[in-house]
């Protein structure tokens, strides 16, 4: 073994500031979709994003907000998770220099540099670092533990006060509670390399021996309490209790008494940002999920109580409870093969095509797989103990979350045996994942330096040439490019552009229904960073289930409109500010909501100059029963208005809705059936305002680049919203052949192509074609049925 050389924290440097530079080039421009839109209004505005609450991040990120006061808010939070996961690739260069301890110090620099540079662009990570997002800040501090650890080896045979270092990872693993669960599953690599480094170099003394086994006790003990507090289990917290308390003893008895008793303080310490949420929660700020201003709502908010249960031993498809039939090995075998799946993403993503039943990017795959075996054997021989660091990781953060998470099978897989789609999860879930793809990298980039060193031993004449095999290292950058970037697809802006067309397709203090984090979260961010149509009362159905959204909703006062800042399709509708609350609910019947309400006999319930029937048996969720309180109090007052994401029941109302653009209102009499300006056809179940859909599509709504987007493809979720865009246009082609419009129809089926579908497409282009070949004809009514 080598004497150890100086810490390359000037290359740990210069290699942070090149994945910088890669994660800046690929920023997304502003919101993305999913929880970024929460966490950046949240930052903006000191709230309370969803459970468990992420405090340490919102405060980092309301912090950093301030001292970079450049350029578009949301684009300064992406810049904030590029900077952490930069900088948790430095740290993981330090890792892989430190544990090749036998390679020469230019070989250790190249490796180093090639494992971070490969874990830093998997494709999973490099979309985590180029938007706001807590999972950068976690894969920061887990590198931070593991390299404090390793510096913990480097000085306890020499410097007596080494022991701090594990304070400061004990530190940072009660701190990560605060951001994110996933650094804290660093813990058992942590302790693996301890034990393993106690192990392989003795301490010089038995005294010495006997303490440092007390203080690794101690960080166990520590983290198998955090482990409880951070999931709020009072069994665990209970379990992880005893376990330290065992090793406190064990330490006071090994001369590392006081050592246990400042981890506790150490610990307790870090764990203090939850008090934010306590604190910021009774201020009632915006966004203030679960309302955690109490003792017991701020422990459901860490127990995560609003979400519904699921044990690891359950089956994920089928509520947790007494008829749940268990967890089955197809199952487990699925969530094995969906891990592999998101493996098979890391490397070459961009890749198009198939061969046979195969991606072409699992053939690239296939490569960094053999290398990273390579790596990991190369590692396991020349230093046991950062093996045990890396594998314990890459276990605990890669299979052992396959276990415990028990996701439902994939978004877009595994149809066959299960074919609801409520079977299946909402998105794809590989950003759990992250860290065992990172370490896969990093053992990648020592595989690819052992490969170059074989291939030198065996081919004298090939020692030049054989440091080349290091660019492989820039496959991943090249080949996940495309892919993984959020600045210059045709998608970059979607998130922003439709939460603006979103809100505006509600009228003046319009009350605007949504459903979930994709029709919610951006209009959050558009409403308290981008100052977009506060006027407008948004309402996430799925947060209407909760007691403390209703109460929410109730006491929250209507902001003033921007009368100047409305598009014009709305000024005719400028009503008076709402002074009433949005609904009348009281706290007990808030409380009686929560338990659902079956209609025992058919009934009749009036909801302003409407009337609405309840057949016998009818089962109302919260939601529903919130729904009927709002349009009972607010129908006549002030425009109700559900998007086009929320489904098509509109509460039972469906013959009193109108659809404009995106949105669909609901009139507090029938439509006119006679009416010039109405188009009947309904396509999508209610009647169409052809006038005003055609200045919301022509002239307020904004859609990225996709009119440009040509034959790029979208991923999932953007997708989706690009078909929701591309709805109304497409209702406009109808309507418009009935009055033989083809310019018309030209105009709106150019507009209709940002769906991306071929298949509306061609059916549009077909209709099209009608009208063409019968353009001499004279034109119809409005209502007359399409020849």
């Amino acid at each position: 073994m080598t004497e150890p050389i100086r810490v390359p924290y000037r290359t740990a440097g210069l290699v942070t500031l090149a994945v910088l530079a890669g994660y800046v080039l690929t920023l997304a421009p502003t919101v993305t979709f999913w929880d970024a839109g929460e966490f950046i209004a949240a930052a903006r505005t000191l709230g309370v994003p969803h459970p468990p609450g992420t405090p340490l991040f919102v405060m980092i990120a309301h912090v950093w907000g301030l001292l970079v006061p450049v350029g578009e808010y949301a684009v300064r939070t992406n810049l904030l998770s590029a900077l952490f996961s930069a900088a948790g690739a430095g740290g993981f260069f330090l890792v892989v220099h430190e544990s090749l301890r036998v390679t020469e110090p230019r070989g250790r620099l190249l490796t180093a540099a090639a494992a971070a540079l490969i874990g830093a662009f998997t494709f999973t990570n490099w979309q985590n670092s180029n938007e706001t997002e807590v999972y950068a800040v976690a894969t920061f501090t887990i590198s931070a533990m593991c390299w404090i650890a390793m510096l913990w080896r480097r000085r306890r045979q020499a410097d007596p006060r080494a022991a701090r270092l594990l304070l400061l990872v004990v530190y940072l693993a009660g701190l990560s509670i605060g951001n994110h669960l996933l650094a804290l599953l660093a813990g058992p690599a942590v302790i693996a390399f301890l034990v393993a480094t106690l192990r392989a170099e003795p301490a010089a003394s038995p005294e010495d021996d006997r303490r440092e086994r007390g203080q690794i006790a101690v960080v166990a003990g520590t983290w198998a309490l955090l482990i409880g507090t951070g999931l709020g289990s009072t069994g665990l917290i209970a379990l992880g209790a005893v376990c330290f308390v065992a090793a406190a003893v064990y330490a006071g008895r090994s001369g590392a008494g006081w050592f246990a008793v400042v981890s506790l303080l150490v610990a307790a310490g870090a764990v203090t940002p939850y008090l934010y949420l306590y604190l910021r929660s009774a201020q009632h700020p915006p966004i203030n999920e679960a309302a955690p201003a109490t003792f017991d709502a701020l422990l459901a908010v860490i127990r995560r109580a609003q979400y519904p249960p699921r044990t690891p031993f359950d089956d994920p498809t089928v509520a947790s409870g007494g008829t749940n039939p268990g967890r089955s090995l197809r199952l487990l075998a699925v969530q094995l093969g969906d891990y592999f799946v998101w493996f098979n993403w890391q490397w070459a993503k961009s890749l198009k095509g198939m061969i046979g039943p195969l991606p072409v990017y699992t053939f690239v795959t296939l490569v960094f797989a053999s290398l990273g075996v390579r790596g990991m054997f190369s590692q396991r021989r020349d230093d046991r103990a950062a093996w045990w660091l890396l594998l314990m990781l890459f276990l605990v953060t890669g299979l052992g979350l396959v276990l415990y998470m028990n996701f439902r099978p994939g978004y877009d897989r595994w149809f066959d045996v299960w074919s609801q789609p409520g079977d299946h999860e909402v998105r794809e879930r590989d950003y759990f994942f992250v860290v065992s793809f990172i370490v896969w990298g990093l053992w990648s980039g020592i595989g690819i330096a052992e490969l170059a060193r074989a291939l030198a031993a065996r081919i004298p004449r090939a020692v030049r040439w054989a440091p080349a095999l290091l660019l492989l290292a820039l496959v991943p950058i090249g080949l996940n490019w495309t892919a993984a970037s959020r600045r210059h697809g045709p998608d970059a802006r979607l998130a922003a552009d439709f939460a603006y067309d979103l809100l505006n397709s509600a009228p003046p203090y319009g009350v605007l229904f949504t459903y979930g984090d994709n029709d919610t979260f951006p209009l959050w961010w558009a409403q308290e960073v981008a100052g977009i149509r506060r006027d407008v009362t948004v309402v996430c159905l799925a947060l209407a289930n909760t007691d403390w959204y209703m109460r929410q909703l109730r006491d929250a006062p209507t902001r003033p409109l921007d009368e100047a800042a409305l598009p014009p399709v709305w000024r005719s509708r400028i009503i008076p500010r709402p002074t009433l609350p949005l609904h009348t609910m009281t706290d007990s019947m808030i409380d009686a909501a929560m338990r659902g309400y079956i209609v025992q006999t058919a009934q009749d319930v009036r909801l302003g100059p409407l009337t609405r029937t309840l057949a016998r048996g009818t089962f109302l969720y919260p939601n529903d029963l919130l729904t009927l309180s709002i349009i009972q109090q607010n129908l006549g007052r002030r425009p109700i208005v559900w998007g086009s994401t929320t489904g098509r029941s509109f509460a039972g109302l469906g013959d009193y809705v109108i659809q404009r653009g995106i949105g669909s209102e609901l009139l507090p009499a029938r439509p006119d059936s006679t009416a010039a300006d109405l188009d009947l056809l309904r396509l999508t179940g209610v009647a169409l305002d052809v006038p005003t859909t055609e200045r919301l599509v022509f002239d307020t709504y904004r859609y990225a680049d996709l009119p440009h987007r040509g034959g790029d493809s979208l991923e999932t979720t953007s997708a989706s919203v690009a078909a929701t865009l591309g709805v109304p246009p497409a209702l406009l082609v109808y309507a418009y052949a009935r009055t033989r419009d083809l310019a018309g129809m030209r105009r709106a089926l150019a507009l209709a192509e940002v769906s991306g579908s071929s298949e509306l497409r061609a059916a549009l282009q077909a209709v099209v074609d009608s009208v063409a070949l019968q353009a001499d004809s004279p034109p119809k009514s409005p209502t007359a049925p399409l020849q």
